[in-house]
């Protein structure tokens, strides 16, 4: 019959095909082995089944089919073998006909990957399906894993370098005035500024001057010199006719 075979001449019986073989046709002297992609899980089998998604077969002669590896998938029947998962894309588990996207703030780097990587401090990535994160550029940090976003550095504060995870606070004598800076500025002349992290500079008061950048302080009129104005980079010698006595001095005094 169908599903069996008789090896030799004389026999008084037929032998079912063995589970991981079949024979269709009567009178046949043998079984053939289920195919590469195909198995048979019975004895006396007619029919050979194909592997179905998720499953593959590499060997012949086989009773069952072998689930796809964590890592990787199966997506046709028949399959001889698995298909790793590409990098940007992973797969926890087995018996799977696809592979799932690393989510935006993670990364999979390597193929056949069961699992995706959250990007490190300094690093983002606003997408999915990603192989690699984004440094934090200049200007701007990432203070968190699997971010999907990098912030930008507040006014007073700035960041020259990127990868980073903070900013730093300008240094007294400098400013920041925007957002997002990837530098700070010295304070000009006739401004100064004492304090760290400030978003400006102070203009020197009347009576005083500031004739370097990057000041951290602003100098008194001398005696004999006065100035009326702020923001000055030098003092006014008193006029003929006039003179000043106190240092700081916004006016001068008529002898």
């Amino acid at each position: 019959s169908a599903g069996y075979y008789v090896p030799s001449t004389g026999s008084a019986t037929q032998t079912a095909c063995a589970s991981g073989t079949y024979q269709p046709s009567t009178g046949q002297s043998s079984c053939t082995d289920a195919s590469v992609g195909y198995y048979v899980d019975t004895t006396a089998s007619t029919t050979e089944t194909a592997c179905a998604l998720g499953t593959y077969q590499p060997s012949t002669g086989q009773t069952s089919c072998i689930d796809a590896s964590a890592g990787y998938y199966v997506n046709f029947m028949a399959a001889t073998n698995q298909i790793a998962c590409n990098s940007g894309t992973y797969q926890p588990l087995t018996g799977q006909t696809s592979c799932t996207d690393a989510s935006a703030g993670y990364y999979v780097s390597n193929s056949a990957s069961s699992s995706q990587t959250a990007c490190s401090l300094g690093t983002y990535q606003p997408s999915s399906g990603q192989s690699i994160c984004i440094d934090a550029t200049t200007g701007y940090y990432v203070n968190s894993t699997a971010a999907t976003s990098q912030t930008a550095c507040l006014p007073g504060t700035y960041q020259s370098s990127s990868g980073q995870t903070s900013c730093i606070d300008a240094d007294v004598g400098h400013w920041v005035a925007g957002s997002g800076a990837g530098y700070q500025d010295a304070c000009s002349v006739g401004t100064y500024q004492p304090s760290t992290g400030q978003s400006s500079c102070i203009d020197s008061s009347a009576g005083y001057y500031v004739d370097t950048t990057a000041s951290t302080t602003q100098t008194a009129c001398a005696a004999g010199t006065y100035q009326p104005s702020t923001g000055q980079s030098s003092c006014i010698d008193a006029s003929a006719g006039y003179y000043i006595d106190t240092t700081a001095s916004t006016t001068q005094t008529a002898c």
